[in-house]
């Protein structure tokens, strides 16, 4: 091949662009020509070698990035934690109305009558209440006039003090010796069932009970187990007859609402009191 051509090849040949073809062609001719070789030395002499680029700055910003990206993840990570700790653990959301199953029941203590008084002994600030047991079919009468109670023609006697006999006034209260039993079963995947249970007036008997019950849902992760539902998952509450009369009730408190349970109603369908 010609001096002319070869020349106007190198230029291609020694910025690497040539085919495989023509550099064997041009390497062969400058071998043997020493006119021609010399100018390709000089023209690769001319090629500045470029400087390898330093890859240390950037091996520092994907290390920084690396960094920023795992401190990113634990910060996420120990929110969702913190978040479920505070709904599941410490402060668990009250269960749906669809989760709640009330089912009662009655039960009869001996098949005879109480008789709720308020001792004459007590002051009548302390507001302490005390009950006697009838035994079943005695014939029962509630004397106002004689402030007494009778039972089967005897006076009801409640115990001594100093000696005296002392006998139950007559602004009592006489009931079937009956419990009105209502379960409150909470239906939920959670292995504990935290619950907050108020009844007022619970030292009163004589007057119609009004209990609030709210159930939480939760893990069993730190929790008092004395204030969770066992294994079960139900809560078993328990009225006295006295305290079933009309305005008696309990109040379930529900995420989506309350649910209102009659316990004069229930007390009238177990037969525990007449309407």
């Amino acid at each position: 091949m010609k001096c002319e051509i070869i020349r106007d090849l190198l230029p291609v040949y020694c910025d690497g662009l040539a085919s495989e073809e023509t550099a064997e062609e041009v390497e062969k001719h400058i071998a043997e020509c020493s006119e021609c070789r010399g100018i390709y030395e000089n023209m690769k002499a001319a090629v500045p070698e470029l400087p390898k680029p330093d890859i240390q700055p950037m091996k520092k910003v994907r290390k920084a990035l690396r960094l920023r990206l795992w401190l990113s993840i634990g910060i996420i990570a120990a929110a969702v934690l913190t978040a479920g700790y505070q709904l599941f653990c410490a402060h668990p959301m009250l269960a749906r109305t669809e989760s709640i199953i009330v089912e009662h029941t009655s039960r009869m203590k001996d098949g005879g009558m109480e008789y709720i008084y308020k001792s004459p002994l007590i002051s009548p600030g302390q507001g302490r209440f005390f009950s006697v047991s009838i035994p079943k079919g005695s014939v029962v009468e509630i004397d106002k006039e004689h402030d007494c109670v009778w039972v089967d023609g005897e006076k009801l006697s409640v115990g001594y003090s100093n000696d005296e006999e002392i006998y139950a006034p007559a602004d009592g209260v006489l009931v079937p010796s009956s419990i009105l039993c209502v379960d409150v079963k909470c239906k939920t995947g959670f292995k504990a069932v935290r619950f907050e249970y108020e009844h007022y007036p619970e030292l009163n008997p004589l007057l119609p009970s009004e209990a609030k019950l709210e159930l939480r849902p939760c893990l069993p992760f730190r929790q008092d187990m004395n204030q969770c539902l066992g294994d079960s998952k139900a809560m078993n509450l328990e009225f006295s007859a006295s305290q079933c009369g009309k305005g008696a009730r309990l109040t379930i408190n529900c995420r989506d609402g309350d649910i209102m349970i009659d316990l004069h109603e229930l007390a009238i369908a177990e037969g525990i009191i007449d309407e």
